[in-house]
């Protein structure tokens, strides 16, 4: 059985580890050599959900981000080459320069669907088959979650329900659906989702009964504003959210949240697992090393002052601590008594001159003498769910005070909100999404269902909508570029 469990386990890592080099939709997967012989058994079961979080765990190693916050302005070059990054916050992104793509986001549907087709027919014993319910309805969550990662950022995308098992490829080149059609199928997979739940059991390392309702707020707060959903929309969101079980809570020291070892804390839905037991590379580590100090990124001044500044720097190998590039100090207004300032980034000095900043929400933990970025990527937790719930609650008319001041004066005690007009209200929740969320992943796709991406300067004349790669386009003729 050990045996059986380390062959899946190693036939998903690969899939997940290459699937930036595959064309789209293009998974000859390995899968249908051991379905014959696999899928047989609970331990099967669970090695096929394991292998679909590990695909998305990959997803959260640069792509989450990429998608959902490098185009908002929230960073800007660092001290060393930005590599293809300069790309996204510059919005400089074409079908031929693009390195993000859907393929990654497939492979955590085609393993969500092999899930779906194989673990209903998995005899389960009596007193686990609510771990069999578990699994079918983290699946559906897990496959509308990467459907609405794709919606947000492509639009309309291809619809596939079942795994690519089969090597004949020419089943799989289909158009793409509408942006209506990807949105209902969201929701459907979101209904089913929920009434499989068999309970409301919540590990935060996976997907669960509360994170699905923040899901399907998020869904629905994306139609209502998006797609002209509306009031309907909007109340299907706010009940969604008031439906979330086991009471999340703020913690009352905003660092705590993202600290390492404080991970699956009680303000956390659901967050991607890092942990020191993963290979210590750049593919294993995640995003953030992109933007901490590196071991030359303080010139003029000594290693000591930017040790002092950030404790042990990145080592700098595999583009792990490197300043490719740092956050934008410029486009955030943090007040000087704001604790979410420093816990979300420091500044070193030359006088005051900065010499470079480095992003410290995510800064994982020393091991040894190396820093390892190994901070849990937070997809839902409740300040996020608070500032939905203000957001919608303005939308419907209502008064979002409540709400806002939870999360503003837990940052800044001495801060509160004045509810205004519903423009005005719009402009300061947005404003403090930016930084309560800052560097979350949230920042990009925030602006667009407010309609305020031409804040962003590199904006000016460009398409929301990212562009599908050329190389999605040559493997399916059946695609069509965005605008």
């Amino acid at each position: 059985m050990k045996k059986k469990i380390l062959l899946f386990t190693i036939l998903f890592t690969g899939l997940s580890l290459f699937s930036s080099c595959e064309d789209d939709l293009n998974l000859q997967s390995e899968s249908v050599i051991t379905s014959a012989s696999f899928w047989k058994t609970e331990d099967d079961a669970k090695a096929g959900v394991n292998g679909m979080y590990f695909n998305f765990r990959t997803q959260t190693q640069q792509n989450y981000y990429l998608l959902g916050g490098a185009r908002s302005a929230e960073i800007t070059s660092g001290v060393q080459s930005p590599l293809n990054l300069a790309n996204y916050y510059n919005n400089n992104l074409t079908a031929q320069n693009i390195d993000v793509d859907w393929a990654g986001l497939y492979t955590v549907i085609h393993q969500a669907n092999l899930v779906l087709k194989y673990v209903p027919t998995i005899p389960f014993s009596p007193t686990t088959v609510n771990e069999q319910k578990r699994y079918i309805a983290q699946a559906h969550s897990m496959r509308a979650l990467a459907y609405f990662i794709m919606a947000r950022s492509w639009g309309g995308v291809p619809i596939v329900t079942a795994p690519t098992e089969n090597t004949n490829q020419s089943e799989y080149i289909v158009p793409r659906n509408t942006i209506e059609e990807t949105f209902a199928f969201i929701k459907s997979d979101i209904e089913l989702a929920i009434a499989n739940y068999p309970d409301a059991t919540n590990n935060k390392a996976q997907l669960s009964l509360a994170s699905t309702y923040a899901l399907k707020a998020d869904v629905n707060l994306w139609t209502a504003k998006q797609l002209g959903g509306g009031n309907t929309d909007l109340n299907i969101a706010l009940a969604a959210i008031d439906a979330i079980p086991t009471a999340p809570v703020l913690l009352a020291n905003f660092k705590d949240v993202f600290g390492y070892t404080n991970k699956g804390n009680a303000e956390v839905l659901f967050a991607v697992r890092y942990s020191l037991a993963d290979v210590p590379s750049s593919l294993s580590d995640n995003w953030n090393s992109f933007m901490f100090v590196g071991p030359s990124d303080f010139a003029p001044l000594t290693a000591a002052t930017a040790t002092a500044t950030f404790g042990t720097l990145g080592v700098g190998t595999g583009n792990a601590g490197i300043s490719r590039v740092q956050p934008d100090i410029t486009r955030f207004n943090f007040s000087n008594t704001d604790t979410r300032k420093t816990a979300t980034y420091l500044t070193l000095f030359n006088g005051t001159t900065p010499v470079v900043t480095g992003l410290v929400k995510y800064n994982g933990t020393v091991d040894g003498a190396t820093r390892r970025f190994v901070s849990d990527i937070i997809i839902y937790r409740w300040a996020d769910i608070l500032l939905m719930k203000a957001e919608i609650k303005n939308a419907l008319g209502q008064d979002p005070t409540n709400e806002m001041n939870q999360v503003m004066q837990r940052a800044d005690a001495s801060s509160s909100f004045t509810n205004g007009s519903q423009a005005a209200n719009n402009d300061a929740i947005l404003n403090e999404r930016l930084k309560e969320l800052a560097f979350e992943g949230k920042a990009w796709w925030d602006l667009v269902r407010f309609n305020k991406t031409d804040i962003v300067p590199s904006m000016a004349g460009k398409k929301i909508l990212f562009p599908i790669s050329q190389n999605t386009i040559n493997f399916n003729p059946k695609i069509t570029q965005n605008p």
